[in-house]
Order: C-alpha cells, then structure tokens, then sequence
C-alpha cells in the first residue's frame, strides 16, 4: 500500500512517537511481566532500547529489511527477520510481548494477534499501541501505508479472537497530539510525500511540541478526540 521508503517519515522518531512509548512502556510494565520480551514490528528499536535498559531479555524482529539492518546495528545479535503472521518461535517461547504502531500495517492483523498469542506463555501480557478513530483515515495513513484506524470495538474483537484477554485499555493523544496530527502533520505529508524532512529547521518547532504534549499525559483515558488507543492483555 506505501510507496514512502521505511523510516523517512517525518516525525518518525520525534515527541508524539517518544510519548507514545513511554506510555505503552508504562502499561507494559504495571503487567509485571517476566523477562523474555518479544518487540515485534520494532522498526529503528527505541521500544528495545529502553527494555533493554530495564533489563529485559528482548529479542526484536521486523518485516523489513531496512530495518532489520538498523536494528542490527543498533541492538546487536538478537534480531530477526520476521512476518508478523509467521513467527520463527516455539510456542509460549515469551513472558510478555509489545506491538507499537504495528497491527494497523498487517493485513490480516487477527492472524498476526493469534500467531503473539501462540508463542506468549500462559499469563503472559501482550501491550499494543494503535491509531484510533476510522474517520481520521487520511493521507499519512496511505501514505505510511496503514490497511485501518480501530475503533475500540474493533480493537477489542480482534484481541479476543486471538483469545487474549483485555486487562486494560486507554485512548491517548488528546490534546495536543491530535490536534498537532490533524492541522500539521497530515499536511506535511499531503505535501512532501516521502521526502525527507529538513531536520535543522524543524528542531525549534519539535522543541516547543516536545513541551507542549506534556499536557497530554494528564488527558489520557479521553476518548474524545484522541490519536489512538494503548491496550494492555494478557493469554489465559
């Protein structure tokens, strides 16, 4: 569906995706999880990063071959080339796993669940990040190449066909992330396509948003005009 190549999306690494991390990092860790972490779709590795900074044993794996190279380079060894809805695992092989920003990018996103499913360990926590709300579908999701937007609904019936139970989830991104997506964002991308963003010009205003979306953590739970949804479940 995209046409952009990987990882030359503005705002790819910056604020809202650092904010987005820590959060889904947070809902993680109230699980209490064990040590074994699977970070698939991990893309340029942050989310590893920072659980391997916690000490976690991640082992990181992503669809492209773009980032299989950076993930390699950043995180060393434990990488794998792997399709989200084919695993190279052992069934209950992980005590938790993280999808951020991924299942809106796999077609057959239920199958892709049901495969997480199989290689977490009984009690095990899976936490997802997605975007939220069908009607914003707009030109950075084509453009990033996003097969949907979930409604809550959907989100939970997709989780439960893959037999997870839904322990927790939030929408985030209200105000500030939501309305930075809508007014500046998906205008950038409308123009630009898969250019490459001018980083130096662009560091001033990433600073002021950086700062600005500290208000966002006090409006999560909002589901009124929210970026997207962080759910948190667990394999009976």
């Amino acid at each position: 569906m995209s046409s952009h190549r990987w990882g030359t999306a503005p705002d790819f690494v910056g604020p809202r995706h650092e904010l987005r991390e820590r959060l889904l990092l947070d809902l993680l860790l109230s699980a209490n999880p064990g040590s074994r972490v699977l970070d698939a779709g991990a893309g340029q590795g942050t989310m590893s990063r920072r659980l391997l900074e916690r000490g976690f044993d991640v082992t990181s794996t992503d669809v492209s071959p773009e980032a299989v190279e950076v993930l390699r380079e950043r995180l060393g060894e434990r990488v794998l080339a792997a399709d989200l809805t084919d695993l190279p695992f052992e069934d209950a092989s992980f005590d938790a796993a993280v999808l951020g920003e991924v299942l809106e990018h796999v077609e057959d996103d239920a199958a892709a669940l049901r495969e997480v499913s199989r290689v977490l360990r009984p009690g095990g926590a899976l936490a997802v990040s997605v975007p939220g709300n069908p009607a914003r579908f707009g030109p950075s999701d084509r453009w990033a190449g996003h097969y949907r937007r979930y409604t809550r609904a959907e989100l939970f019936e997709t989780v439960a066909a893959a037999e997870l139970a839904v322990t927790r989830c939030v929408a985030w991104g209200f105000p500030v992330s939501a309305l930075y997506h809508r007014h500046v964002y998906e205008r950038y991308v409308g123009r630009q396509g898969a250019r490459r963003p001018r980083r130096r010009r662009q560091r001033p205003a990433l600073a002021l948003l950086a700062a600005l979306l500290r208000l966002d953590r006090l409006f999560v739970g909002v589901e009124r005009g929210s970026l997207g949804y962080l759910l948190l479940a667990r394999r009976p």
